[in-house]
């Protein structure tokens, strides 16, 4: 049972010609309200692609009551475990009791919620039952224990505009990504300077519905539908390229990589990596290292722009303003190619010896 208050304030009002006036009042009505119970069926899922297409998650509750005859509308706020739904995903079901989920969209809202793809992870569950926006209540928190798998990330396809010519179809190296499903992409690519001219047109495309994005009216802006090019430069460049497709905003900057550890003295420009055309992976050839080094990817002579692992030696962004991640251990004593893999996009950034 919990009991919620609403105030309401009449304001005096000064009357003109009157002497007389009415005195502030603060009148306070309690209601009190039932909070649903809530039920997961099941309560621990291992989601797969063979599933992708079926019902895999029911999430029923009990009617709310506030002691008196009215329609409730109820939404369900999911969050990842602790996170206090400071920012949940939220469900309107109207009057109707229950929730489904289809597997690739509750595998989706976990990798956006923040649990990787093959890890085990608990998202908070809660019901909001509303009356009006000033009357509602929230049911007890349920935790639904849940393992997304690996999908292709969402993706914007680079299609080169004038004299730069680029794959009709999702390639390495032609690609942004959006890891966390939230319309921001992320990827690096390679600015041929197809015309000479310093800089290259080209398009964003949405892989999923084919939505083109152009020219927004100024090089850092885009818009769908537009029949202008965007324009990156200068080129010819390796470029990070950030794009947000819900603010219309897209950036750009030529990024030169190094391998930055104790074979160099940490030195971070000793070692510099050149972008291979033909597998769009950065190489540094020659690394001599001792067994026990460690080295971090730096970019742009710091370390704002750099990469290390994260306790599963997973490659990770180790700039600001989190500044984390672990120095990458050297494969042992030799002469090694280190090779920088970022040709598929934000979460699947790779590297490798050889």
């Amino acid at each position: 049972m919990k009991r919620y208050i609403i105030q309401l304030g009449l304001t005096g009002l000064l009357l003109a010609g009157m002497f007389s006036c009415k005195k502030d009042i603060s009148q306070t009505f309690k209601t009190d309200g039932t909070a649903p119970d809530v039920t997961l069926s099941p309560q621990t899922l291992e989601l797969s692609e063979s599933t992708a297409s079926d019902t895999v998650e029911t999430i029923s509750w009990t009617r709310a009551d506030f002691g008196y005859s009215a329609a409730v509308s109820y939404t369900v706020e999911i969050d990842l475990a602790g996170g206090g739904f400071a920012a949940p995903k939220s469900v309107n079901t109207g009057t109707v009791p229950q929730l489904k989920y289809l597997g690739s969209v509750l595998n989706e809202l976990a990798i956006g919620l923040g649990i990787a793809a093959g890890e085990t992870g608990d998202l908070d569950i809660r019901i909001k039952s509303l009356l009006s926006d000033s009357v509602f209540i929230y049911s007890e928190v349920s935790q639904l224990t849940v393992t997304p798998y690996q999908v292709a990330f969402p993706a914007l396809l680079v299609l080169g505009g004038n004299s730069w010519q680029t794959p009709a179809v999702r390639t390495n190296g032609f690609v942004l990504t959006s890891p966390n499903y939230d319309d921001k992409y992320e990827g690096y690519i390679n600015l041929p300077n197809a015309d000479g001219w310093g800089g290259d047109a080209l398009k964003l495309m949405v892989e999923s519905s084919g939505v083109t994005y152009g020219w927004g009216g100024t090089a850092n802006t885009m818009t769908a539908g537009a029949s202008g090019n965007l324009w990156f430069t200068p080129a010819p460049n390796f470029m990070k390229v950030n794009a947000d497709t819900k603010a219309g905003t897209v950036n750009f900057v030529p990024v030169t990589f190094t391998v930055t550890g104790d074979h160099n003295g940490w030195d971070t420009e000793a070692t510099p990596m050149t972008y291979d055309p033909v597998t769009h992976r950065l190489i540094a050839t020659g690394v001599n290292f001792t067994a026990g080094n460690a080295f971090v990817f730096t970019a742009n002579g710091g370390y704002d722009l750099s990469y290390k692992v994260n306790g599963d030696g997973k490659l990770i962004y180790a700039g600001p303003p989190n500044w984390s991640g672990n120095n990458i251990p050297a494969p042992g004593t030799g002469t090694y190619t280190v090779i920088l893999d970022l040709s598929a996009g934000d979460g699947s950034y790779t590297y490798s010896f050889e």
